[in-house]
């Protein structure tokens, strides 16, 4: 390995362990929980973690030297997560915080925005499509209403008149008047009173 390649790794490690410092705060920034809990789920988030950031740092060397692993690529990411410790952590720490702010402002503003143009219009336009419908059925179905009892008055008229042409409310009458008619009424009475009585 040349001397040029070997300053290139240093520099690429150096690099790396910065970023390993950095992408470590930041995953404990947005995984941080109000109690610490071991569970499932915060390990595998830990491993699959882990992973990808050896992963990365890997394919980082092997683009730099072929993936050669010596001991002086560990001592590069030291130093580099060492730098980021003393320099940079305190910086990165408040722009990332100014920056969920913002994005979180943002969000906020995005959905208010879409709810004010975009969802309570749509509301209102239900809201009054359903008052239309409503009143659409009501006025259907006092037409109806009104046609019924337009239409079922001359039926009505024109059956009492019939009932009283065909001198069927005579009949009526006469069988009303007939004693053995007046019997079983009375008799249907006592057992409806008997039976109201047997409820109570």
């Amino acid at each position: 390995m040349s001397l040029t390649v070997q300053f290139y790794t240093m520099i690429s490690m150096v690099a790396a362990g910065t970023w390993l410092g950095a992408s470590i705060d930041t995953y404990k920034r947005f995984a941080r929980e109000p109690r610490p809990s071991l569970s499932w789920v915060t390990v595998l988030n830990d491993f699959l973690f882990w992973l990808i950031q050896g992963l990365l740092i890997f394919y980082i060397l092997l683009k730099v030297n072929e993936g050669e692993m010596r001991f002086y690529v560990f001592l590069a990411l030291l130093c580099g997560y060492a730098a980021y410790q003393a320099l940079f952590q305190r910086p990165y720490l408040q722009i990332l915080e100014t920056s969920i702010r913002i994005s979180i402002a943002i969000f906020r503003f995005i959905r208010t925005l879409i709810i004010m143009i975009l969802i309570n219009p749509i509301k209102w336009l239900l809201k009054l499509l359903y008052s239309l419908v409503m009143m659409v059925i009501s006025l259907i179905l006092s037409i109806l209403s009104f046609l019924f009892k337009l239409f079922i008055r001359p039926i009505r008229w024109l059956g009492k008149v019939l009932y009283k042409l065909s001198r069927m409310d005579r009949l009526v009458k006469r069988i009303k008047k007939n004693k053995w008619v007046k019997k079983a009424v009375a008799f249907w009475k006592f057992i409806r009173t008997r039976g109201n009585k047997g409820d109570d």
